[in-house]
Order: C-alpha cells, then sequence, then structure tokens
C-alpha cells in the first residue's frame, strides 16, 4: 500500500501534464473566444474549414475569430506584380485579439483546393494568404514572409508578431513565379482592366501602381540622355536616362480617365554618391532626392475653342432666303472647315493629337449651320455651290475632312519636381510619389540638402526625401550582396578583433604550434 501510495502522485502530475499540452491543440469555432496561453507553448487553433492559427505567446492572450463571405475583391492587390489574381477561399477570415503584439513565430494557415487551382490554371507556387490594408482598399500580399505546403494543400504567412486583421487565401494566374517583370520597349504593353489596384514592376525595379476606373494600356521605354536645359536650377540627374510612359486614354484627352498612380522609381546608392560627390557634397553631409515628371502638354498650340468655331450666323426670314445665298453659305463655311483640317494636317503629329478635338468640332459646327438655314426644299449645298469670295486654300466640297491622328506625346520642354509626399523604401531602395497624370518622363533629381539630419529619420517629405551620405553608404554595401547580410565579412571582423585584444594568446599559440612541427632528437 505505501509502494501504490508512492506511485499516485506521479500518475497525477503525468495526467496533468499530458492535458496541459494537448489543450495546446484546440478545436475552435467561428466567433468563439479561444486562450492563447502565455507559456512559450505552441498554441495550435483549428477551425471548421480546416484553417489554423499557430503561434507562441509571451502573455495570456484571447483570439476571436469569424469569417467575412463578401470581402473585397481579388483584383485589388499590392506587393506582387504580375495579374490577373483571383480569389481562392470563399470567405476571408478576420482576427481579433486583445492586443496580442508579443506574439513569437506566429502562423496564419488557409487551405487551398487543388480543384480550384486547376480550374483557374494557377500552380501552388503562385498561391498567397493577403492580407487586407489597415483601410480596407487593398489586399496586401507579402512575399517574404510566405510559404506554401503541397504536401497538406495549404498557403501560409510565418514570422508574424501579430496576427489582428482579415485575410484570404488568392490566387495569381501567371506563368512565372517570385517577381513578374516587365521588359521596356514600346512594343510591350501592360493591359489594366480599369477596376482595382494593378502593379507592374519592369526590368531594373520600376514599378508603378495603378487605380484605373476604365481599362486602358501602357508602354514604358527607357530614353537615353538627360538635358541641363531639361532641369531647374540647384538639381541634378542621378541618372543619364529617363522613363517614358505612354498610355492610351490620359494623354490624349485630359481627366478622362481619372486614376491615381504611385510610381517607384529605383535608387543606385553608388550613382547617388558619385554624383553628389561631383557637386561637391562631403561625406557627412546629406543630399535631397526627389522625382521630377515632364507632362504632356494638353494645348501646344494655345489654341482656343472659340477661335476655331466659327461665328454664329443670323437667322434670315424664310421669305427673304434664296437657294444661291444659301448655297454660298454652305459653301463658305466647308471651306473654313477644309483650311482648319489642313492646318492641323501640316503641324506635327503632336500638335494634331491636342487640337483635334476642337477641329472636328469647329467643322461640325461649320456643316450643321448652313444645314439649318436652307429650305427644304432645296438641292444639297454640295451639289453645285460656288463661294461668293475666293477663300484661302479651297478644297473639293464633296470629300469630307481628314484629322490626322497623333504618333507621339509633346511633353513640356523642363522637368518640373514633384511636390507630393515623397518616400523612401528602404526594403527595396526605391524612390515612391503619387502623380495624377501617369503619362511623360520621370528622372531621379539629387540637389545639396538645406535640412537637418533628424528629417531623413522620417524617411519622407513634401518635397524629396533627405538622406545622408552615410546612409546612401550601407544602402550601397547592401544593393552590392543583393540584401543578403554579410555574415562572412562580421566573422572575419569578430577574428581580427580576438587577435587584437589578446595578442600574448597568439604568441603562445604560435609557440605551442613551432614545438608541436619540430623533430624529436633522438640519443
Amino acid at each position: 500500500m505505501p509502494r501504490m501510495q508512492s506511485y499516485l502522485p506521479f500518475f497525477l502530475i503525468s495526467l496533468g501534464v499530458n492535458h496541459f499540452v494537448n489543450g495546446q491543440d484546440q478545436n475552435v469555432q467561428f466567433n468563439q473566444v479561444a486562450n492563447l496561453n502565455g507559456d512559450m507553448q505552441l498554441n495550435r487553433l483549428i477551425f471548421p474549414d480546416n484553417s489554423k492559427i499557430e503561434t507562441f505567446s509571451q502573455s495570456q492572450r484571447q483570439v476571436l475569430v469569424n469569417q467575412n463571405p463578401a470581402p473585397l475583391t481579388a483584383n485589388h492587390v499590392v506587393g506582387s506584380t504580375g495579374q490577373p489574381f483571383v480569389q481562392l477561399s470563399p470567405n476571408s477570415m478576420t482576427i481579433s485579439t486583445n492586443g496580442a503584439t508579443d506574439l513569437v513565430a506566429a502562423q496564419i494557415e488557409l487551405p487551398i483546393n487543388q480543384a480550384t487551382l486547376d480550374q483557374n490554371g494557377i500552380t501552388a507556387d503562385n498561391t498567397f494568404v493577403a492580407k487586407l490594408s489597415s483601410d480596407g482598399q487593398a489586399w496586401v500580399v507579402m512575399e517574404g514572409i510566405k510559404s506554401v505546403n503541397t504536401t497538406d494543400s495549404t498557403v501560409r504567412l510565418v514570422k508574424m508578431n501579430s496576427i489582428d486583421g482579415e485575410y484570404m487565401a488568392i490566387g495569381r494566374k501567371s506563368v512565372e513565379t517570385g517577381n513578374v517583370l516587365t521588359p521596356f520597349g514600346t512594343q510591350q504593353s501592360v493591359n489594366i482592366t480599369g477596376s482595382g489596384i494593378q502593379e507592374v514592376e519592369f526590368a531594373d525595379g520600376f514599378r508603378m501602381s495603378i487605380k484605373a476606373n476604365m481599362p486602358m494600356s501602357i508602354n514604358t521605354d527607357v530614353v537615353n540622355g538627360v538635358s541641363t536645359s531639361m532641369l531647374s536650377q540647384n538639381v541634378m540627374p542621378v541618372n543619364n536616362y529617363r522613363y517614358l510612359v505612354t498610355t492610351n486614354l490620359a494623354g490624349v484627352i485630359p481627366n478622362l480617365n481619372r486614376m491615381m498612380t504611385v510610381v517607384e522609381l529605383p535608387m543606385n546608392a553608388n550613382k547617388v554618391m558619385q554624383t553628389a560627390l561631383s557637386m561637391g557634397v562631403g561625406m557627412n553631409a546629406s543630399v535631397s532626392l526627389g522625382v521630377a515628371q515632364r507632362g504632356v502638354l494638353q494645348n501646344p498650340g494655345g489654341a482656343t475653342q472659340g477661335g476655331l468655331s466659327p461665328q454664329p450666323q443670323k437667322r434670315q426670314k424664310r421669305a427673304t432666303t434664296s437657294s444661291k445665298s444659301t448655297r454660298a453659305a454652305a459653301s463658305t463655311s466647308t471651306a473654313i472647315a477644309a483650311s482648319v483640317t489642313e492646318a492641323a494636317a501640316n503641324a506635327t503629329g503632336t500638335e494634331a493629337d491636342s487640337s483635334s478635338a476642337s477641329n472636328a468640332e469647329a467643322t461640325v459646327s461649320a456643316e450643321s449651320a448652313p444645314a439649318e438655314a436652307a429650305p427644304s426644299s432645296g438641292p444639297p449645298a454640295a451639289a453645285d455651290a460656288a463661294p461668293t469670295e475666293p477663300a484661302s486654300n479651297p478644297q473639293p466640297a464633296n470629300i469630307p475632312p481628314q484629322n490626322p491622328a497623333a504618333t507621339q506625346l509633346l511633353l513640356s520642354p523642363t522637368f518640373t519636381p514633384i511636390t507630393a509626399t515623397t518616400v523612401l523604401d528602404t526594403t527595396n531602395n526605391r524612390i515612391a510619389v503619387p502623380v495624377s497624370q501617369l503619362d511623360g518622363e520621370y528622372i531621379l533629381t539629387i540637389g545639396k540638402s538645406t535640412a537637418g539630419i533628424a528629417q531623413s529619420e522620417t524617411g519622407q517629405n513634401q518635397n524629396g526625401i533627405t538622406i545622408t551620405m552615410a546612409e546612401l553608404q550601407t544602402i550601397a554595401q547592401q544593393q552590392q550582396n543583393g540584401g543578403v547580410m554579410p555574415v562572412w565579412q562580421m566573422m572575419q571582423d569578430f577574428m581580427s578583433q580576438n587577435q587584437n585584444q589578446n595578442p600574448q594568446g597568439q604568441s603562445q599559440a604560435r609557440a605551442r604550434a613551432v614545438r608541436q612541427r619540430r623533430p624529436v632528437a633522438h640519443p
């Protein structure tokens, strides 16, 4: 009996430990509060649709998970290029905690249906767990913390410290995996669907995030050379090329496509430092970086609609109106329209494009005026009409006016700094700025900074960003290694530091090595 009593406490303790470990795996219903134990033991929450939450926690927390049957559509995606994106899960998952910001190794795991992937032509590598932005306007894809398990058909977000938010499984219907880059060139057109947010990135990292209200196409190319006559005072171009962006809508008719776009220009830190040194900037100083644009000239010739439209004619009394005067008025109006059309055809392609709408309206007005004044019984005005006065460059009345289409947009002669809020993307080393008119040319500019160093800590400014030369040097080293931390260099520096701190130990080690190599003398 005493022996049984000695075993009883051990049995109870073992039973309690096993119950505690199994208690970390919880089958939880939606809209049910669950506990996250704060003893740094793994918490695993399993939901009815086989989605899971796994995390360690440093403190006792509670979590509540629900489903949203009508989430934001999957065509509002940022953080990943390529298109189109489709929704893979029927509902999104909303997670709320009571301030759990100290989680460790948190993961959100969502199941993916292989039949759905096959139906949409999506590979497992092109699946993501997207998080809804705080303002509910876009799904954010975080490729750096994405993980896909093809064995159990799940996609995850990993290495998270907090899990509050709304999440949904989405897929990308593209052949490429990872970064989808578009080559430069006028033959490489990118189609924008006109709904939601789309992102496109080009071969060197030039990136655009576009929210348009109608379908459109975009061509982007690089143009060699930046003339000093294109620049304003106190700034210089970092590179000797420009990004030329052309759409099929916004540059032709103003405000036709009310879009919102963020352009991101890649920053070569070594080139920025070289340019700064050539400007006389010291290594202890700072520089100002910004983005400048050459926009499209909407009315290059300065013409106005009233100057091209014919003057309104007085109505004549029907009793005194003769067919001859009617035919003369019709012929005169046709000659005016033909003269305007010929002037537009002789102009450059860009000028014809800007004034084509006004020319067309003037022609329509000129042809409609005599038709309104002519009596119903009269013959057609263009049949035998002859002008009462000789018109300059008369054209046959039976040939309709020709309005040639523009082949190239006419840009402003100089670059104008974009004064919107500018942000430095330290992860991808890009300068980002929002623009309202996408068409035009873009360059990265540099100038001597007049602001304090404290301003550079924010990473953004209304008129560009301020960055120190020391920060640029650090970025240049990171770019040289592709963003990989140089652990090999840290090892070498650590070894050198230890050797410098213990020179006596090094001498003793060398002496022992010499004695070990010395041959043994035999008697």
